[in-house]
């Protein structure tokens, strides 16, 4: 009997070991999330960011775990970032869509999962918040280019916080939107709850839970203020809270080394406010990656690199310092580019160009040892950094995919494949 006894008491240990760990592994390991992505930003893109941060590491950089990742779209080809979207958001590969899988079925995003756990769910991009990156986590359309039905989901996808630059898909046509009916979504939304911000001062004065923020570029808060934001407002959501963040200048300023650099930096700042609260919080995960390369960015000279942490400006920014006949080219690449030596050949490279801009950031890549070899996205690998619990999943080799699949499965309970 004593045998038997014995026998039956280990079985019933060994069953509650099997229930503890199933249950175990049911539980995410975070509470909250939190996602960047960076549009267009590369490893090289990364590393010319570096150089202007004077070579330090960026905040990014120095997260625990990384990883690459792939980025292929459903087609097996260059992905756009509709495409990227969706697989970074639902972990399933799409091709010309934006929320839907390759046969046109609409996915389900971890933004959606969140918001169903009954989790707070914050999306900033300073591109428009309609554009392909941010509404792939909340819009199911045929085409990235459906302003006014991406505009529709956004504005009733029970997000708490949204912030953007412009007002596409929004507003009509005669209060200076593109819609051809005349919903106002805006309006609507502060009807529903939202205080509504057009510039950095009205984002920092306000003190509403719900906020939709519509920022002009010469006036909108940084990245960091906005992420800062975002989390006075979510972190007080007892059952966690999903942020993406969606830095998206990169992808536009090919050619234009200082520019990309500073957008990076940028970024950075913005992932170091992220990575303080998580540190306080402990229970918070943080991922930072790319929807895909732009430019086929190389360092062919890495010792020129460096004359990046002295140009703090955009080669746009630096173009408009040039005046109407060009007369004073020397002496703006002198204050605003850090080339006192500029010769005769770079001189007229920018004398007689079309767009001055493009010659600035031309003569400025050339300085600093680069080369673009396109101007259109790429195949090239991306990077992913993770830091707090479940970061552990992000090492490594991996699709675009899995990011939604690894971060679902660190960050909320019932994430399916």
């Amino acid at each position: 009997m004593v045998q038997v006894s014995r026998a039956r008491l280990i079985g019933l240990l060994l069953a509650l070991l099997l229930v503890a760990a199933g249950t175990a592994l049911a539980q995410p390991e975070a509470k909250s999330a939190i996602l960047f992505i960076g549009d267009g930003m590369g490893p090289m893109q990364i590393l010319i960011g570096q150089a202007a941060n004077g070579g330090e590491k960026l905040r990014l950089q120095r997260m625990p775990v990384s990883g690459t990742v792939w980025t292929i779209n459903g087609g097996g080809w260059i992905t756009d970032s509709a495409d990227a979207s969706t697989a970074l958001s639902s972990g399933h590969k799409t091709a010309d869509h934006l929320g839907l899988d390759m046969n046109g079925r609409r996915t389900w995003t971890t933004a959606e999962e969140a918001m169903a756990e009954g989790k707070s769910v914050g999306i900033i991009s300073n591109d428009s918040i309609c554009g392909a990156t941010p509404a792939g986590f909340i819009a199911h359309v045929e085409s990235r280019s459906m302003y006014p039905e991406i505009g529709e989901q956004v504005a009733r996808s029970g997000a708490m916080v949204l912030m953007g630059v412009g007002k596409e898909g929004l507003l009509p046509k005669s209060k200076g939107g593109d819609r051809s009916d005349s919903r106002d979504l805006v309006a609507e939304m502060q009807r529903d709850g939202y205080r509504v911000v057009y510039n950095r001062d009205e984002l920092l004065k306000a003190d509403q839970p719900r906020l939709l923020g519509l920022f002009e570029d010469d006036t909108a808060p940084t990245l960091a203020e906005q992420v800062s934001a975002a989390l006075r407002r979510l972190s007080g959501d007892e059952q966690g809270f999903m942020l993406v963040v969606e830095q998206a200048r990169v992808d536009w300023k090919v050619g234009d080394p200082s520019g990309v650099a500073q957008d990076v930096l940028a970024l950075d700042k913005a992932v170091q406010v992220a990575l303080n609260y998580a540190t306080t919080a402990g229970d918070t995960l943080v991922v930072v990656t790319a929807d895909h390369e732009t430019g086929g960015l190389l360092i062919v000279d890495p010792e020129k690199v460096g004359i990046l942490s002295q140009i703090p400006r955009t080669a746009g920014d630096i173009a408009a310092e040039v005046n109407a006949d060009r007369s004073n080219i020397k002496e703006v690449m002198k204050q605003y580019a850090a080339i006192a030596d500029l010769t005769e050949a770079e001189l007229q490279q920018i004398a007689t160009a079309k767009e001055v801009e493009a010659a600035v950031g031309a003569v400025i890549g050339e300085r600093a040892g680069l080369k673009w070899c396109t101007g259109d996205h790429t195949m090239t690998p991306v990077r992913v950094y993770a830091f707090g619990p479940g970061s552990e999943r992000f090492c490594g080799d991996m699709d675009n995919t899995d990011i939604a699949k690894r971060m679902g499965r660190a960050f909320e309970a019932f994430w399916a494949d």
